[in-house]
């Protein structure tokens, strides 16, 4: 349209340019011929004026003449038009109205009548009248038209060439645009932004329809492990493989997303009752059982899945994953690799969570407000002497609440908070060595717990840990650190462990007997001490299984050079049964309790001297 416009402006311009350019030459040709038939004027000279005129037929834009005398006479005329023999013009008469005089804004479209008078020394001696005609001037326009037609066909014809591997590529980026607005280019499944969309579709039809939709947020359990040890490419490969196992589960309809790092969402529709959610989840659960084959070594993962139901009380989209986020969270805590549903009580302990992670952070901020070191004895199974201790972290909140290890220490390991804790309890356990020492008791051995999500550090763990005993003046040699029996399965943890022993630190193993350990591992980690699970040592001495098993593990520890510390002992009947068993060490409420370091200075001196 704009090249149509362009055109059309372009036309009247020259129409007007033309035709301007057009009359000033015919009215210099008028001129010419008014000078050239003066003397035929003058001496009434028919034959020569005819001859005068009969020179208009070698010019093509005037198509007929005439010549007039003064008093109007004509003296000659030439062409077809019918020139009047008499042309009057005295006493102030016009001209005929098809003889009307031609100007620049009175022409006709094809033709008009072109007035000149003859004029000698200032007196008219005649006048002379053409008849003009424009079809020179359209043949022009036409040949000018075409001329531009072609130019601009060619034109044209040129761009769309040498523009359509452009428009091509424009249209391919286009296309990407949209796949990247839209999809996720690792595993070519829908992302966040459309699975919002669909999210928001699959809530408006469970809220019309009488099924129900289920939303699952799902999280790969120990994928960091596949990027750190296998590289990006892999983790990159294992999440399409995990992408493609999750959609062979599902339905044609259903939907499922890639919602970012190692985050998958599903939309369930149809669901008419919980267990068909559960079903599904269970399957996914079971499809990455299997080793996804990365190259060039395959990969081991799992899945922890939050299930949330609809319709609901909300529709945002932001809020339902957010519930199932939390349903999510709740299934790794449970141990991973598994599935739970939403509810108010799985809102709550989120929201519980989020306030002691929040208050956690703060104290740690403040030089560990609130945060202190109880110590619980370990005596001599034989002598009752004290051995050492074991430091236990407690926590009593601004608001003077005391809250569990076992309510805050999980949450500082799922929020990393466990590095910055496990650091501040090293520090604040050489201050109280210090303490004690100015009162002058020597704590023999310190045993301090290690999380699992600690060794994740790798041997930076035990530079800080070295760091910090060696600043405080303290030997490497009294601090003992427990661990349980996964992190000597788990292959990243092996480093650490094997810089733990090349730093002078013993190793002990809490809650032996729960897990999967083997003698091998205890062997090759050099452990020094094993601590019998209170479990086994709860219904001694009457329970016979819980005894035979007891008695095994000291057996065994003692083939291999290995201290037996049994924990949890309530009763003097479950201290003699350890004894007389050959327990090395007894720890336990009725030995003595977690006590605070002016606590532990009163309780050594009530007990027998070291000989």
């Amino acid at each position: 349209m704009a090249l149509l416009i362009a055109f059309f402006l372009l036309m009247v311009h020259q129409y007007v340019i033309g035709r301007q350019q057009m009359l000033e030459e015919l009215r210099t040709e008028a001129s010419i011929i008014g000078a050239t038939s003066v003397a035929a004027l003058v001496f009434n000279d028919a034959e020569a004026a005819q001859e005068t005129m009969g020179a208009l037929r070698f010019t093509p834009r005037i198509t007929g003449g005439a010549l007039y005398r003064a008093g109007g006479e004509r003296l000659a005329a030439v062409g077809d038009f019918p020139f009047p023999v008499q042309l009057a013009l005295s006493g102030g008469e016009t001209l005929p109205k098809s003889l009307q005089l031609l100007d620049a804004s009175s022409a006709s479209l094809w033709g008009d009548i072109l007035r000149e008078d003859v004029v000698i020394e200032g007196d008219k001696v005649g006048t002379l009248l053409l008849r003009i005609s424009f079809l020179s001037l359209y043949w022009r326009m036409l040949e000018y038209a075409l001329g531009v037609l072609g130019i601009a066909t060619v034109a044209l014809t040129l761009a769309y060439r040498l523009t359509r591997g452009l428009r091509q590529r424009m249209v391919l980026a286009e296309e990407q645009l949209e796949l990247m607005a839209f999809y996720d280019l690792v595993t070519d499944l829908p992302n966040r932004r459309l699975f919002e969309r669909e999210l928001r579709l699959a809530v408006a039809r469970s809220t019309r329809g009488p099924m129900g939709a289920a939303l699952l947020f799902i999280d790969i359990d120990d994928f960091k492990k596949v990027n750190n040890t296998l590289g990006h490419a892999v983790g990159d490969q294992a999440l399409r493989l995990i992408g493609q196992r999750l959609s062979s589960v599902l339905r044609s309809g259903d939907v499922v997303a890639r919602l970012g790092g190692d985050e998958f969402g599903v939309i369930l529709y149809g669901i008419s009752d919980p267990e068909h959610a559960a079903r599904v989840a269970r399957l996914m659960v079971e499809t990455l059982a299997e080793p996804l084959q990365t190259t060039p070594t395959p990969s081991h993962v799992g899945l922890s899945i939050g299930v949330l139901l609809l319709p609901c009380d909300d529709s945002d989209p932001t809020v339902l994953l957010q519930r199932a986020d939390m349903a999510m969270y709740v299934a790794k805590t449970h141990g991973k690799n598994g599935f739970r549903f939403y509810s108010d009580a799985i809102d709550a302990r989120v929201r519980s969570d989020l306030d002691i992670e929040a208050s956690l952070r703060g104290a740690l901020q403040h030089d560990g407000s609130g945060l202190w070191v109880a110590y619980q004895p370990q005596l001599c199974a034989q002598t009752r002497q004290l051995v050492g201790v074991e430091a236990l972290v407690r926590w009593q909140r601004d608001d003077g609440q005391q809250m569990s290890p076992a309510e805050f220490v999980p949450v500082a390991e799922q929020t990393g908070l466990i590095n910055e804790l496990g650091d501040w309890v090293l520090s604040q356990v050489c201050r109280d060595l210090a303490i004690l020492r100015t009162h002058g008791v020597e704590v023999p051995k310190v045993s301090i717990n290690v999380s699992p999500h600690q060794l994740l550090h790798g041997c930076s763990l035990v530079e800080r840990f070295c760091k910090t005993i060696l600043s405080f003046g303290e030997p490497v040699s009294r601090f003992e650190f427990e661990l349980i029996e996964s992190a000597l399965m788990d292959e990243d943890g092996a480093v650490v462990l094997e810089a733990f022993c090349q730093a002078g630190f013993s190793l002990s193993i809490d809650d032996f007997g729960t897990g999967y350990s083997s003698f091998g591992y205890l062997k090759r980690f050099r452990v020094s001490e094993l601590k019998i699970d209170q479990s086994f040592v709860r219904d001694l001495p009457h329970d016979s299984e819980s005894g035979a098993i007891v008695k095994a593990v000291i057996q065994m520890a003692h083939a291999l050079s290995l201290k037996v510390v049994g924990e949890g002992v309530e009763t003097p009947a479950q201290a003699e049964f350890l004894r007389i068993h050959g327990c090395d060490i007894l720890q336990g409420y009725w030995l003595g309790r977690p006590i605070s370091p002016m606590e532990l200075l009163a309780y050594v001196k009530t007990l027998p001297e070291v000989e």
